[in-house]
């Protein structure tokens, strides 16, 4: 086939050198994409005349047949195959559907439909994700564990409590992947290679058709903008990230030395010499996606960040990071999503381990201030009270919240101080 930019060339392309340039392996995963964009073109040819309604019904139906036999093909990308086919089924009058457009418009707007609708999923599966969690939270709301920082045992919580902190993560990604959303809602088509074009065709009717909510106000920019990919790419950069640190917790809590969490069969594997072991790949495997995600991430910023406007070459190689993207976190969320019904918690280990490296300190300390003491000289107290017992070995705040439950007493305040500040 001719190249579509052939007319000004004598020689023909190395063939090497073309096989490097060629996308099509990459293009035809937006085959169905260009399909509509062509079918929206059509009509709105029609209706600016520009073919008449038996062009329009030929083309629509050659349309059909070109989706119903497409194959694999050596062509420069998936804009040359349809306008092959097209010719193919149509002859001149399939090349009279290509004025007013080009393939710079053609594939930001493909792209932006396509991601339109992988956002429709993730959406989906962030919702069942979310549910999930709820009510995994609901079931276990009251039940006690030790809270961390700097993975030390800070201050009992619940295991609902800690669940729910997993809900906040995931309403924060619905936020930004709804805002995703609004930045592909604008049409570019219409802009051509860079300065639109001079035919009368009304845009509107396009964006109408392909369901934009607004259309793009700058030629130049709409067919170098690549801002909305970036977006989505933050959007998984941060998804990825919560995952990642939600598994990070469940892989220490599933370890001999936790026992907080009994692996299920289900998400498990095990090791071909050592036949005891049960081994949290699923969540080993989710944590180590952040550097998938973020090399994509990198690999797109660093294609746009030296292009001069408008278009450039350079955009053919954001499409293989950005379907790698939409690809890890649709599998992630849905593995992750299984995993959530059939956790399994250790409460007893859970209870016993809540009550240890004096948990409850900062609860005695609360205490001694509602008796009257600025909190400063409370905390001395009870650090006070701590050096002791570690230096007689024994967790004596371990009882605390229940004996100032049911034993409120003034005199453990006076001993307190006695003991400790005198």
């Amino acid at each position: 086939m001719n190249k579509l930019w052939g007319g000004r060339f004598i020689n023909q392309i190395d063939f090497d050198i073309e096989l490097y340039l060629n996308s099509f392996n990459i293009d035809k995963y937006l085959f169905n994409y260009e399909i509509k964009v062509i079918s929206s073109y059509i009509k709105s040819l029609f209706l600016s005349n520009y073919i008449n309604n038996l062009e329009k019904k030929k083309l629509t139906n050659s349309l059909y047949l070109i989706k119903k036999n497409f194959k694999n093909s050596n062509v420069e990308d998936i804009h040359s195959y349809l306008e092959k086919e097209l010719i193919k089924y149509n002859g001149e009058l399939g090349k009279k559907i290509y004025i007013a457009k080009s393939r710079n418009d053609q594939i930001t707007t493909i792209t932006k439909l396509m991601l339109l609708e992988e956002i429709k999923k993730i959406n989906i599966l962030l919702i069942f994700v979310r549910k999930s969690i709820i009510s995994l939270a609901e079931k276990e709301y009251n039940f006690p564990l030790p809270g961390f920082t700097h993975l030390q045992i800070a201050q009992p919580i619940t295991l609902g409590h800690y669940l729910l902190s997993w809900n906040e993560m995931f309403k924060r990604d619905h936020i930004n992947l709804l805002n995703c959303k609004k930045n592909c809602l604008y049409a570019p088509i219409g802009a051509a290679a860079l300065a639109g074009h001079n035919y009368k065709i009304n845009r509107n009717i396009i964006k109408k058709i392909l369901n934009f909510k607004n259309l793009t106000e700058n030629s130049i920019d709409s067919v170098s903008d690549r801002d909305y990919i970036i977006f989505f790419s933050n959007f998984c950069n941060i998804l990825i990230t919560h995952l990642s640190r939600i598994c990070e917790d469940l892989i220490i809590w599933s370890s001999n030395k936790f026992e907080f969490l009994k692996l299920s069969d289900l998400i498990s594997s095990g090791s071909s010499i050592m036949p005891q072991k049960k081994n949290p790949d699923l969540f080993e495997l989710i944590r180590s996606k952040t550097g998938r995600i973020f090399g994509n991430s990198i690999n797109i910023l660093t294609i746009l960040k030296s292009q001069a406007l408008s278009y450039n070459k350079d955009n053919q190689e954001d499409k293989e990071s950005l379907f790698d993207n939409i690809y890890t976190i649709k599998n992630t969320l849905n593995c992750f999503r299984k995993c959530l019904p059939i956790l399994k918690f250790n409460k007893k280990n859970m209870y016993f381990s809540s009550l240890e490296n004096y948990s409850t300190a900062t609860d005695m300390a609360d205490y001694l201030v509602k008796k009257g003491l600025n909190f400063r000289n409370s905390h001395l107290i009870v650090g006070n009270c701590i050096k002791y017992c570690e230096k007689k070995k024994i967790n004596f705040l371990r009882p605390c919240i229940p004996l100032f439950l049911f034993h409120e007493s003034d005199f453990i305040v006076l001993l307190f101080s006695y003991l400790f500040i005198i």
